[in-house]
């Protein structure tokens, strides 16, 4: 019994670690533009297609084709942050929230139009069990618990030294004070856009090898589960994204192994659900952004 626990509670915070990795993205970038970028889980789908491709084309290695995976999608991103997303500085959110969902629209479907909307294997990935006593996990699992560390850690490192760090901060607190004293915002804006999309490709070729298939419409649900993250973190909140991430993660393991695995889609949406009842803001402050 206490076995099992351990284990839902394993692979919950592995899942929890991809949540975060995606969200983190989406909070930064709302952070920055006010705006939640709807077509934050296509960009996953992305990273993940750009991973299988370089895989099942070329034969190229795993961590090669992450490497390949994320950085054909930040390129991807920067021809939308410049072409879109610079755009939306200062205006209404219901046009973010069009402009947002038509791109989605436009990736999910390009992506179905060359690659076929079936189901795609993804061969490669560290799937071997590691065992802790009776309790096993996957090895990619861990590396993907692993490498959330070190992206949270070079996350704050980012955010509290370097200079572009703090213009993310000074442009999340005050677009306009930002502009009057000469910080570039167009360009804090699609350094955090891009950076925010690579960080969601990179989950996305981290959780392949555990998905084992990819497909077009993989995206979607993502983006809805992240929704509930950056809500219940405290919409801009870096650390509770966190937070947020760990408990949706923890919470639906345990769901899918004592109700069935149909009912964890649905623990995201309640928990949004009761966070806009009980705590609209969050459970940490909005105010607290990086």
């Amino acid at each position: 019994m206490i076995s099992t626990i351990l284990e839902q509670v394993l692979n919950g915070i592995s899942t929890g670690a991809v949540y975060a990795i995606v969200a983190v993205g989406m909070t930064m970038i709302f952070g920055v533009l006010r705006a939640i970028n709807f077509a934050h889980g296509e960009y996953y789908m992305l990273g993940t297609f750009g991973g299988w491709f370089a895989i099942s084309a070329f034969g190229l290695p795993y961590p090669l084709a992450v490497v390949i995976g994320v950085v054909a999608t930040m390129f991807i991103a920067y021809v939308i942050g410049r072409l879109v997303m610079q755009r939306m500085i200062g205006v209404p959110e219901e046009a973010s929230v069009v402009a947002t969902l038509g791109i989605a629209l436009i990736l999910q479907n390009t992506v179905i139009l060359v690659f076929g909307g079936s189901y795609k294997f993804f061969s490669a990935g560290y799937i071997e069990p590691v065992f802790f006593g009776e309790i096993g996990i996957a090895q990619q699992r861990l590396l993907i618990i692993a490498l959330c560390v070190l992206v949270f850690v070079g996350l704050e490192l980012l955010v509290t030294f370097s200079r572009m760090g703090k213009a993310m901060r000074a442009v999340s607190q005050n677009v306009e004070a930002c502009a009057v004293v000469g910080i570039d915002v167009r360009t804090v804006v699609l350094s955090t856009f891009v950076l925010g999309t690579g960080l969601a490709a990179f989950s996305g070729i981290l959780t392949a090898p555990v998905n084992v298939s990819v497909y077009g419409g993989m995206g979607e649900i993502i983006t809805f589960k992240t929704l509930p993250i950056i809500v219940m973190g405290g919409l801009g909140n870096v650390r509770g994204t966190l937070v947020a991430a760990m408990i949706l993660g923890i919470a639906e393991s345990f769901v899918a192994g004592n109700f069935g695995l149909q009912y964890r889609d649905s623990v995201g949406f309640v928990t949004l659900i009761l966070m806009l009842l009980w705590r609209p803001h969050g459970l940490f402050s909005a105010k607290a952004r990086f």
